[in-house]
Order: structure tokens, then sequence, then C-alpha cells
């Protein structure tokens, strides 16, 4: 890989206690957006993380949490993850193109690569995302009404 980075900046997140407690579940909000560049900068298809992006990190179980805790080298990936399973979408040449839920698992993939997160343990999330879409069944956009007007709500600082 060359010395180009697939991500814009660095992953900025902090605990949002009140989007936590209305959601039912933990979240932390994206406090400095960024993008991740698929495949290359010159491939003009890119995933955008907005200011006020509401993520739980990575969805493990918490019983497996001692194996592949919510946060890690992985972190980022994981927010892209998220956005990309709720909108089922990426930005090529400044146009949304719709994708599937298994092309969201191949980019998560691809931005663990990207992040340097050891194969073992990437190759793991990456089989546990893509059994759990089989196994669910998954293929619709996970966004909420709920969710998005909390991100909608949130001042860019």
């Amino acid at each position: 890989m060359s010395s180009f980075t697939a991500f814009t900046a660095p992953l900025d997140v902090r605990y949002d206690a009140e989007a936590s407690k209305a959601l039912g579940a933990d979240h932390w909000r994206v406090t400095q957006p960024f993008r991740f560049y698929v495949g290359s900068e010159a491939s003009g298809e890119w995933v955008n993380v907005p200011s006020g992006y509401l993520t739980d990190g990575a969805s493990v179980p918490q019983v497996l949490w001692s194996l592949i805790p919510p946060w890690g080298a992985y972190g980022q990936a994981a927010v892209v993850h998220d956005i990309l399973c709720e909108y089922l979408a990426t930005t090529k040449d400044g146009v949304p193109q719709k994708i599937t839920r298994a092309r969201c698992d191949e980019i998560l993939l691809e931005a663990m690569v990207a992040l340097g997160v050891p194969v073992a343990k990437r190759c793991a999330i990456y089989r546990a995302v893509s059994l759990y879409r089989r196994l669910s069944g998954v293929d619709a956009p996970t966004s909420t009404v709920q969710k998005r007007a909390l991100e909608a709500a949130w001042p860019v600082p």
C-alpha cells in the first residue's frame, strides 16, 4: 500500500448519555467528521461520517467482550460499517450509490486492513458480521427515525 491513508481524519468520539438513554443502548457521538476512501482516493468512492453521527462501536455480544470489545484498533472501521448498514450507500463521484449489506461487510474488512488490524482479529470480525447477515436475513437499511432525529438535533461545534 502507498503512503495514501484511506481515512481523512482519526476517529474522535465521546459517550452520549442522553442519546444512549433514548435509544436504550450505549452510543458514542462522532465529534470530528471523516471520510473513508474505498479502494483508493482515485476510485472516487467514499463513505462520509459526519459530526454528530451516533454509533455503538462494534456490535459485539457482551459475553465476547474479553475477546473482541466494542472498541479497539478496528473502531473506526466499525463506525464506517455502522453508517453503511444504516444507509446501504456509498458516494461515488459525488453521487449516492446503493450497495448491498454484503458490500457493507466487504468495506468493513477493507477498512480494518487500512487500519492495520491484525489478520486473525479482522478475519474473526468479518466472519462474525457476515454470519450475522446471512442468519438474520437483514438486507434493509437499519437507520431509525429516532436515531436520525437525535443526530440532526446535535449542534455542530
